[in-house]
């Protein structure tokens, strides 16, 4: 049992030792195209997460898509996404960090759109109750003008 756990510790220890990293992809994307791509592909997969029938009715492919968009394919794609998941941890939370900024600034322009839009509802429904009151305040101006 010493055996198997000694030999479990060296394996342990000289396996650990070794960074891991990915190779530098032949076509490097630059750090903003990256959080743009990564930004679109989250933000397709919250879509397809909550519209996933209106996507399918519609054939959307949410890949081509994003590969037709920044003119990329998959194996770039892929080997951009490994490099900069090993190469730099750093620069990968930075991009990580700017994409949940961008998603908090997308989702306060939606909350002002959406309240822009039951404001002028709102208003539109007060402005119906007044012409109804007036209307309302006419027909009985009219019917005590007749009964007199």
């Amino acid at each position: 049992m010493k055996k198997y756990f000694l030999l479990f510790l060296i394996v342990f220890f000289t396996s650990c030792d070794k960074k891991v990293s990915a190779p530098k992809p032949d076509h490097l994307l630059e750090q903003q195209q990256m959080e743009d791509i990564l930004f679109d592909i989250k933000f397709l997969a919250a879509a397809k997460s909550k519209k996933y029938k209106i996507l399918k009715d519609n054939n959307v492919q949410v890949d081509s898509l994003i590969y037709q968009k920044h003119k990329i394919d998959s194996t770039i794609l892929y080997q951009n996404i490994a490099y900069y998941t090993t190469h730099s941890y750093k620069t990968y939370k930075e991009i990580e960090h700017n994409i949940q900024l961008r998603f908090e600034a997308e989702i306060s322009k939606i909350k002002i759109h959406l309240k822009e839009n039951d404001d002028a509802r709102l208003a539109k429904k007060k402005k119906e109750i007044q012409q109804r009151k007036k209307g309302k305040e006419l027909l009985k101006s009219s019917l005590n003008i007749n009964k007199e």
